[in-house]
């Protein structure tokens, strides 16, 4: 339910509505701590994942390091990388705009039912654990923090 904080997230079909925009998974007023938190996460994640580098157009899968990606970006203002994260057929992807706010996108399109919904159940739940931080589904959007929760979830 919106604005409430739930022990598991909760299927709204209104949310979901495949109106064109994306859906971001954010967690709000992060450090690089955060972003390592996440980053270890990754060996537990429910999925697959790989991190892709646009300029290269390298690809990495195993254990990633939060430091070295955020550094990377920071000598090299042309690089730009996105992480992507596949739940049961959802695909989860950051780009790493900020370092203060973690944001994952995805397409409210593949979610099409309560049934299609686990994976978002799923992750949300995996990243609010992995952080130890409260996660918010919004619309996509660059002010999340004013922005109304679709999902609020607190581990």
């Amino acid at each position: 339910m919106v604005g409430q904080h739930e022990a598991e997230p909760a299927y709204r079909a209104e949310d979901f509505v495949a109106d064109g925009a994306l859906r971001d998974v954010c967690v709000l007023d992060t450090t690089i701590d955060d972003w390592r938190r996440v980053f270890d996460g990754l060996r537990a994640v429910p999925g697959h994942h790989v991190l892709t580098w646009t300029l290269s157009g390298m690809t990495e899968s195993g254990a990633l390091d939060a430091s070295a990606v955020w550094s990377r970006l920071e000598q090299d203002p042309e690089e730009s990388a996105s992480l992507a994260i596949d739940v049961d057929g959802v695909w989860f992807t950051c780009y790493f705009f900020d370092i203060e706010e973690i944001e994952f996108t995805f397409d409210p399109s593949d979610v099409v039912d309560k049934a299609a919904f686990a994976p978002v159940r799923t992750f949300v739940t995996w990243l609010g654990t992995a952080t130890g931080r409260e996660v918010i589904v919004t619309m996509e959007g660059t002010d999340h923090a004013a922005m109304p929760a679709l999902i609020r979830w607190r581990p």
